[in-house]
């Protein structure tokens, strides 16, 4: 199995990790930015038709009620920026699941011959269309951070910014 991607999520949980959580992704960092190991790479379903070639990482929490804690999210960007070395992929193999919801959104668009904001990747461009992307559409992991909040674009620029700084230190 080759790892492509890594793709980062949140549990939309409770600060820690349930255990339906540790059976959905590979690594997860709780809200004191603790390291908790999933399921290996292939054995979970955590991004409708990607999970073959992802590697996924979730913060514990990430709705208003268990908002993520700035510990946590920077423990989560150096796990992603070791993660990405280990793999020999860049940060722009990095994406959210909601910059991978609105690739497929945009794919869906096209194939329905309407427009969509070109500026961004569509799905096909990273991997070949598959019946089970669809079901990325409307993800909004992470795109509320302690220290920023944006589209799933925006965010997916701000994590890779800190993902860079994070490789630039190993």
């Amino acid at each position: 199995m080759k790892i492509k991607y890594i793709i980062g999520h949140w549990t939309a949980g409770n600060l820690k990790p349930s255990g339906l959580d540790l059976k959905s992704y590979q690594l997860l960092v709780d809200g004191e930015g603790c390291v908790h190991s999933g399921l290996a790479p292939g054995c979970t379903s955590s991004t409708g038709g990607m999970n073959s070639v992802t590697y996924n990482i979730a913060c514990c929490g990430g709705l208003l009620s268990s908002a993520l804690t700035k510990n946590q999210t920077e423990k989560f960007y150096m796990i992603c920026a070791k993660k990405l070395k280990e793999y020999g992929l860049s940060a722009f193999s990095f994406y959210t699941h909601a910059e991978i919801g609105e690739m497929c959104r945009g794919y869906r668009l096209k194939q329905q011959g309407k427009s969509y904001d070109t500026k961004h990747q569509i799905i096909t461009d990273l991997l070949p269309y598959n019946q089970w992307l669809y079901q990325n559409i409307g993800k909004i992991d992470l795109t509320r951070l302690p220290d920023f909040r944006g589209n799933a674009f925006e965010t997916g620029d701000f994590i890779r910014t800190k993902i860079v700084w994070y490789l630039k230190k190993l």
